[in-house]
């Protein structure tokens, strides 16, 4: 993983591709304001174009993390992620489709040169591009804003696992699930959630945020949005299941992603149910919605899986309970976490059981514990990639 500043002169021409046209040759020729600049290796009869040749030809460097396969970097300030395998390419936050997907060979990328030519073309302010089958003509218009690029090596420090931020869910006007005997969903992820970041500053060096500390009412997006604005490096938001059958019990980790079962459905009703509080009232996720979400976060899905399988085992360690396993489905709350992200269900406050154990403290301290346990052994996973 190499770092660079990209140079501001070089800042648009990162347009990846070779054309889909039938062509012989195996490079295509990229000029940039009239001026031949290099020519880049081509695969599948010159439809696909190398990004790695294309960035060395012009001395910008991209952010390349071989842990995901994705490539960041900037064109005049606005943010690129491209990553192997994947149909979809970012622009900052936006979503774009590519006609392929994204081709890793020896170590290059490639990408198919007419979806995103074309993508870069109309969503790039600051190029104008014209292509045909052997080669590549950029024209670079003036930066009126004259601002200077972003530095990449920011980008390199937002993916270090340095920040955890810790999410109690509910609060406020919002209690959550209520049990039998009155124990409200909001306390008891918020006394968990302030456990496990004293247990984190204590005996790790990595910075824990709190979406809340108190019992106060915060909206689904604020609170991936105060996890986005410190660059959080894992998102674990905390709750406590409920359902109207009073045998259902056991503990279960949730990602972000299509609804697999009518279950999982239910779970991501309640928990989304926060946002007739907010004047959203009949809105629901469509599988559309997930899906693009799940795209959105593919660069984050093996991490976030990880930790949710990390989570489950340490409780599962430690406490007398079912193991429902790691689940998909759809959470407003994780929607929009730029990084690793779970939603823990700790147990069912419905069930009598359940409720009592959840009301004790040192039963609470012990879900704490597990929850480090896997935030430990996630970052040893990290150091060892």
């Amino acid at each position: 993983m190499k770092l660079f500043k990209i140079k501001l002169n070089f800042l648009i021409i990162y347009l990846f591709t070779s054309i889909g046209v039938g062509a012989t040759s195996d490079t295509i020729k990229l000029f940039k304001n009239n001026q031949l600049v290099s020519e880049i290796d081509t695969i599948e009869n010159n439809t696909f174009f190398s990004i790695n040749d294309f960035l060395v030809s012009t001395d910008s460097k991209p952010f390349i993390s071989e842990k995901t396969e994705k490539i960041v970097f900037y064109i005049n300030n606005q943010k690129i992620k491209l990553t192997n395998g994947i149909t979809f390419l970012l622009i900052d936050e936006n979503i774009y489709q590519l006609s392929s997907k994204v081709v890793k060979q020896n170590n290059e990328y490639f990408v198919p040169i007419d979806s995103f030519l074309n993508i870069i073309n109309s969503s790039v302010k600051s190029l104008s591009i014209m292509f045909n089958e052997s080669k590549i003509l950029i024209s670079v218009k003036p930066n009126e804003n004259n601002k200077p690029a972003k530095n990449i090596v920011a980008e390199k420090n937002k993916w270090r696992f340095s920040t955890i931020i810790i999410d109690p869910g509910h609060g406020g006007k919002d209690p959550g699930a209520v049990g039998y005997r009155g124990t409200l969903e909001k306390d008891i992820a918020l006394d968990v959630a302030k456990r496990l970041e004293k247990k984190i500053t204590k005996n790790m060096k990595i910075k824990t945020v709190l979406t809340r500390d108190e019992d106060i009412f915060l909206k689904l997006g604020e609170r991936t949005k105060i996890a986005n604005e410190n660059n959080g490096s894992l998102f674990i938001s905390i709750h406590a299941n409920a359902a109207t059958d009073r045998r259902a019990s056991g503990f279960e980790t949730f990602l972000i992603g299509p609804n697999k079962n009518e279950a999982a459905v239910r779970v991501a009703a309640r928990e989304n149910a926060v946002l007739e509080l907010e004047g959203f009232s009949g809105k629901q996720l469509t599988n559309e919605d997930l899906i693009k979400a799940t795209i959105a976060q593919s660069a984050f899905a093996s991490k976030s899986e990880q930790f949710a399988a990390l989570v489950q085992e340490e409780i599962g360690k430690r406490v007398q309970g079912k193991n429902r396993g790691v689940k998909q489905a759809g959470f407003y709350v994780l929607m929009g976490a730029s990084m690793p992200n779970v939603l823990v269900e700790l147990g069912f406050i419905s069930n009598l059981a359940e409720e009592k154990k959840l009301r004790s403290s040192q039963y609470r301290e012990v879900l704490a514990t597990a929850i480090f346990r896997a935030v430990e052994k996630y970052e040893k996973t990290l150091n060892n990639d």
